[in-house]
């Protein structure tokens, strides 16, 4: 049997008769553009008690989104990025404090809180009895320490002290009774402190 010729050549040449070419390969989809990383937000920065006395602590609250690191000054104090929590200071003076928070494409927000430094306010450090049981009509002595008092005064006695730290009167019950030790400090601030004397 002969061959045609036409055939000999359309298989040397590598083509395949009958059949169609294969389909070129699809180009691939563009690859989709990166998103923008969500903006750094400080949500709440306020301090518990905006004006305080000498010798007390302060509470700073704070809330922060989308945040990496967030520090707060004076003292570049590293903090959790949290979205609610609370630290306490301990400022000697009155302090603007400073907290930036700062996110991952290393963009910054900051905000800025005031703690006042006021007069000081009256405290009782404590009271004490010589004894919280006695028989009707015993002598009990009852003391008091205090800080920054204007004046002192211990009811239902009528006993009025003056600006003294520390001061002691006696008493003597005839049944239980609670007394009240009263301290106002030069601004007109109050502190009260109560201690009970029971009676056989």
């Amino acid at each position: 049997m002969r061959i045609p010729i036409g055939v000999l050549l359309a298989v040397a040449g590598g083509f395949q008769l009958g059949c169609s070419s294969p389909p070129s390969k699809p180009a691939s989809a563009p690859a989709s553009a990166q998103q923008p990383a969500a903006a750094v937000r400080i949500t709440q920065f306020y301090a518990t008690e905006p004006k305080l006395s000498p010798g007390d602590k302060e509470l700073l609250c704070y809330g922060v989104e989308n945040a990496k690191t967030v520090r707060l000054s004076p003292g570049s104090q590293e903090l959790s990025a949290a979205l609610s929590r609370c630290v306490e200071v301990d400022p000697k003076e009155t302090t603007t404090y400073t907290l930036t928070a700062e996110g991952e494409s290393g963009a910054s927000t900051s905000k800025e809180v005031t703690v006042t430094m006021g007069s000081p306010r009256v405290k009782i450090v404590d009271v004490t009895v010589s004894s919280l049981t006695v028989k009707a009509g015993d002598a009990v002595s009852l003391c008091y320490n205090v800080r920054w008092a204007k004046s002192v005064a211990i009811s239902p006695i009528g006993f009025h002290g003056g600006p003294s730290n520390h001061a002691c009167t006696m008493v003597q019950p005839r049944k239980t009774t609670t007394y009240t030790v009263s301290a106002v400090g030069p601004s007109g601030d109050k502190d009260e402190q109560p201690v009970t004397v029971k009676v056989q």
